[in-house]
């Protein structure tokens, strides 16, 4: 794989765990596009990318993912589930749509399955939600947790899809007028394309 494309070096360009995590795919715009996760291997060394899990955690869920294969690719699966269910959600949300009544549903199997496995964890005498249970499925519920935290802090409608590349990012500028996921990348390439075709139409 080449270093362009290595899970070290993906842009978190979202915002948020839950928008960084549906950006694992590098070009949502392109028909066939280069997926950065091909298993929970993979999915964990994201995780360790994002800083989102401790490597203590991290370190439990690769033994827990060794010792029981089956169930780490079910896991993976489900999580990849989450991601296009995630994708979908939001699109709808830029559209300012309702979701589909089946995406619905199925988010809220998800949520139903996160939020029980919930517990208040307490340090200086703030109280903070975690998933402490040794459990493998939590590679999926912390996205989960943060989706429902970005759809209930009133900041849904800050979600955009950059034209160039389809990612989704919250968009943070003071007036809202933020395009693209990344200026360094996609605006780049905008101006430099526009700049080409002003220079083509002068010489035509």
């Amino acid at each position: 794989m080449a270093s362009s494309k290595s899970i070290t070096s993906l842009r978190l360009d979202g915002g948020v765990l839950c928008l960084d995590f549906v950006n694992t795919i590098d070009n949502r715009k392109k028909g066939i596009s280069h997926d950065y996760l091909n298993g929970i291997k993979e999915l964990l060394q994201w995780y360790a990318h994002t800083r989102a899990l401790s490597p203590k955690i991290i370190h439990t869920l690769e033994r827990l993912a060794k010792d029981y294969p089956q169930k780490a690719t079910m896991v993976f699966e489900k999580s990849i589930v989450l991601r296009e269910l995630l994708h979908r959600l939001f699109m709808a949300g830029i559209a300012r749509k309702q979701p589909a009544a089946a995406d619905s549903m199925q988010f809220n199997t998800y949520i139903g399955e996160a939020y029980g496995n919930i517990e208040i964890s307490w340090q200086a005498g703030a109280g903070s939600l975690q998933f402490n249970a040794p459990a493998l499925e939590q590679v999926y519920w912390w996205l989960v947790k943060s989706a429902v935290e970005l759809y209930t802090s009133g900041k849904p409608a800050e979600v955009k899809e950059c034209p160039a590349c389809g990612w989704l990012f919250l968009d943070k500028s003071r007036n809202g007028s933020r395009k693209w996921c990344s200026m360094s990348t996609c605006g780049d390439v905008s101006k430099v394309t526009r700049n080409y075709q002003r220079t083509k139409r002068k010489k035509s």
